[in-house]
């Protein structure tokens, strides 16, 4: 049986043209044989001839479909497409929570359609700074689809170079609320201060200010989107007020200790 993403018979939709997207696109158009379909209202000049621009009704062609929309309005996409998506069609999210998602699929998608969730570990900015995906991580879960059609899904990326880590929604949630969402917390607070570069940085302040870069570069939207649709973010973002108001408290007692 042929790689669904490396025959030339298959047709890979992807909705959305935004930041990521577009790397997606430029990935599948350089290593997957199949037929590209871009679902956008975003104009743009990109031309290949396996790709084609085109309305969502395409979408009862598509073998694959790959929403690339922002969390916040991946619920409103789904109810649309999903009237349009043919039995057995396979659809791979790429949100940057997993429980919510999921949770939509499952609600508003035909029982025949295939669920994969998927959250890629790495953005356009990755991408650029490594000059390639060797060594990127990819976190995949399988949710409803048929076991060889995730192996099949599982192998493409992994020949791509990138580090497959298999988790369910819940166990991605939980280690994002304390990686992607607390960095994401400090860069936009720094971001928000207006931290910049000084003829005296050490290197950890570098690190810092790479960070920020990074985050500045993404959406408010998305900055929102992991603080407030990840169940087990706000858990995170007590903590971290309660040890700021507690580090605070330390330094003005060290204040009236030294007056």
């Amino acid at each position: 049986m042929k790689n669904l993403f490396l025959d030339k018979n298959t047709t890979i939709a992807i909705i959305g043209f935004g930041r990521f997207g577009q790397l997606l696109v430029k990935v599948l158009l350089k290593h997957s044989k199949a037929n590209l379909t871009l679902v956008t209202s975003k104009k743009t000049t990109l031309s290949h001839k396996n790709l084609a621009v085109a309305s969502i009704k395409k979408l009862r062609e598509a073998d694959v479909i790959i929403p690339c929309v922002p969390i916040s309005s991946f619920e409103s996409v789904i109810k649309q497409i999903a009237p349009l998506i043919k039995k057995g069609a396979v659809i791979v999210d790429v949100c940057s929570v997993k429980i919510l998602p999921v949770q939509i699929m499952k609600k508003h998608l035909p029982n025949s359609v295939q669920i994969i969730a998927s959250h890629p570990m790495f953005g356009p900015d990755s991408f650029r700074i490594k000059k390639s995906l060797q060594g990127l991580r990819l976190v995949l879960g399988n949710i409803t689809a048929k076991k060889s059609v995730y192996l099949q899904t599982r192998s493409f990326f992994k020949n791509l170079g990138l580090t497959i880590i298999e988790l369910s929604p819940a166990q991605h949630d939980k280690y994002m609320a304390h990686t992607l969402g607390y960095s994401y917390l400090v860069g936009k607070i720094a971001q928000k201060m207006g931290i910049k570069k000084t003829p005296i940085d050490t290197y950890d302040f570098e690190l810092l200010l790479e960070h920020v870069g990074i985050v500045k570069s993404d959406s408010d939207q998305l900055f929102l989107d992991m603080q407030t649709k990840n169940p087990f973010a706000k858990d995170v973002q007590a903590k971290y007020q309660q040890t700021t108001v507690n580090l605070l408290k330390e330094i003005e007692s060290a204040k009236l200790g030294y007056s």
